[in-house]
């Protein structure tokens, strides 16, 4: 029988669902499963479904394989340095959640835990809008509007992890296209974030009705305040968090090794 190989893992879950994704150590996906997520109604229940999940996953595999590096995309703000799911977007339960520690108890391997929207930069950086290109402005209209910010190669977290926010965006109603004054909101506001990071593209990410109109009006503005900047929907979609997990998965998987990890995840 020969040796199990390594493999790494990307999580990423919201409030009704949780996708595992397996690939081999060059990044080539394995294999990938979508389980629904109900209600875990505190960090212990979690622990045990998203572990579980992670074993079932393992064992389709035939348990030919061990966790080398586990990446996992949160919905919400992450505290990365210690782990926590400092406030949950899908749920009040999640508030505080030690999502690195919880998964270690179960599985003995490297984790980082990263937000969904950080990691859908990630993943659009990697094979999307925003490839080829170290200085990306993600726009992520799912859940509530918020933004990633990519500079010189390097995620911006904010000293509370809480970069990227965008409190004055206006409210967007589900199924409704943006327009009017919520527009014109939008577009300024953005306008004024692309001002001040100067980045080589703005990837938008969320509803058609809602991404269209955006990137069509602020790609007209950018020309005359931003000449340069190109705006783009975003071309991964809800797939570009969990390829930005699995991205975090390899370097924490290789962190021991500097010049591998850049090998690795160029």
């Amino acid at each position: 029988m020969s040796e199990p190989e390594p493999a790494l893992v990307a999580v990423d879950f919201t409030a009704t669902s949780l996708r595992v994704a397996l690939a081999s150590m060059d990044g080539r996906v394995i294999y990938r499963e979508d389980f629904p997520l109900g209600e875990l109604a505190d960090e212990d229940a979690w622990a045990w479904e998203v572990g579980g999940r992670i074993a079932t996953c393992f064992a389709a595999e035939g348990n030919q394989r061990w966790a080398a590096g586990i990446g996992v995309a949160c919905p919400g703000i992450v505290d990365s340095a210690n782990g926590h799911l400092i406030e949950s977007t899908a749920s009040e339960a999640w508030d505080g959640l030690d999502v690195v520690g919880s998964i270690r108890r179960h599985i003995d391997a490297p984790v980082v835990a990263i937000s969904r929207v950080e990691a859908g930069l990630r993943g659009e950086a990697a094979a999307g809008a925003a490839a080829e290109t170290f200085d990306a402005l993600y726009v992520c209209l799912d859940d509530y509007p918020q933004a990633a910010i990519l500079s010189s190669g390097r995620v911006i977290a904010g000293v509370r992890g809480r970069a990227g926010a965008l409190p004055a965006f206006p409210e967007i109603e589900v199924g409704a296209a943006l327009a009017g004054a919520e527009l014109e909101q939008a577009i300024s506001l953005l306008a004024d974030l692309v001002a001040l990071v100067d980045p080589a593209v703005v990837v938008i990410q969320g509803a058609l009705e809602h991404v269209q109109p955006l990137v069509a009006t602020l790609q007209a503005v950018l020309d005359q305040v931003s000449p340069g900047t190109e705006v783009s929907p975003a071309l991964l979609g809800p797939n570009a968090a969990l390829l930005g997990a699995l991205k975090a998965a390899a370097i924490v998987a290789f962190e021991g090794n500097p010049d591998e990890v850049e090998e690795r995840v160029s």
